[in-house]
């Protein structure tokens, strides 16, 4: 994952619980398909992944994938539906194992990467395998057992943004965030106690804007919670190795608002599409991010780049907009 001005991004919590829900998705999968994504995940992970293709009679020799120059071997197994399952993963623990050290010579390490459940019978025949390759034994192996959140642990989640996008495409908001140079900002937004910094406003605004713009009173309430974390975003901006970042965010913002308006006149409706330029579509589903994205969008419409100035003369009475310059 990279931002506007081509530099990458590091994976935040909020986008690293997606993945880890589509992991868990992935391996819920039966069968080939489950085995299909661990090879696909291995080839990421390892740059000299290759899963060999059965070959006549001597079929793969039990083997799911070799990696780093045939040190480690992969064998893998996706629960079937219907079976018995703790019978026959034990039986294929076993016999993977031995068609393995039948014919491949080159591994030390032996990883049985499974997402069945490992009752009494599967633990046992693994560390069975475990003790007859003991440090003393005449061909030494370490030998583990992978199931799901492991293979997430120790594999899956330990790959960057880009290629956890390119396993499970789509993730939420990140092919629609039209400011993705702000992404860093909302996840740093959304760390620590945000209620207790209480800033001033960027810069002085009439008292009059929202109500000559109309926004709608829970906009309002979304607004005054987010000038909050004002302080944060100045701070934000002033350490930026871009000293033009906040201008051309600013222009982008003003220029969003007008496709925005060219679309729609309830201020709600523009306000909605703002948010979701900055932090996705499901932004609501994350109480931090919500968050995040009003103050943001609050910051901007302090500043003067979205919305309107009311104009010289105007001034509230009784909640309606009037023009003082009429009298």
């Amino acid at each position: 994952m990279t931002t506007m001005t081509g530099e990458k991004m590091l994976l935040t919590p909020n986008w690293r619980d997606w993945y880890h829900f589509r992991h868990q998705q992935a391996c819920f999968q039966s069968g080939a398909a489950f085995e299909n994504y661990v090879s696909d995940v291995l080839t990421r992970f390892h740059d000299d992944f290759l899963n060999p293709a059965p070959s006549g009679s001597l079929g793969d020799g039990g083997c799911d994938g070799l990696a780093e120059s045939g040190t480690i071997f992969y064998a893998c197994y996706g629960q079937r539906p219907g079976r018995n399952a703790e019978r026959e993963l034990a039986k294929k623990i076993d016999s993977d194992f031995s068609r393995g050290i039948g014919q491949w010579d080159t591994f030390h390490t032996w990883k049985f990467v499974t997402n069945a459940p490992m009752g009494p019978e599967s633990l046992r025949c693994i560390t069975k395998l475990q003790q007859a390759h003991g440090p003393t034994a005449a061909r030494p192996l370490t030998i583990r057992a992978v199931n799901s959140e492991k293979l997430w642990t120790d594999i899956v989640g330990t790959l960057d943004a880009g290629v956890l996008d390119a396993l499970f495409p789509g993730a939420p908001g990140i092919e629609n965030v039209e400011l993705a140079d702000l992404l860093p900002l909302l996840d740093a937004l959304g760390t620590g106690n945000s209620v207790s910094e209480i800033g001033e406003i960027v810069l002085p605004v009439p008292v009059t804007k929202m109500e000559f713009n109309e926004l709608p009173e829970a906009s309002r309430i979304e607004f005054n919670s987010g000038r909050l974390l004002a302080p944060r975003i100045d701070r934000w901006y002033a350490e930026s190795s871009d000293p033009g970042l906040y201008d051309a965010q600013g222009d982008r913002f003003r220029s969003l608002y007008r496709e925005a308006r060219a679309v729609t006149a309830e201020p709600a409706e523009i306000l909605e599409r703002l948010y979701v330029s900055v932090a996705g579509a499901n932004f609501r589903m994350d109480g931090k991010r919500a968050n995040a994205a009003f103050a943001v969008v609050s910051y901007f419409f302090d500043s003067c780049h979205i919305f309107e100035m009311p104009p010289a003369g105007w001034s509230v009475s009784g909640g309606e907009v009037l023009d003082a310059s009429a009298h």
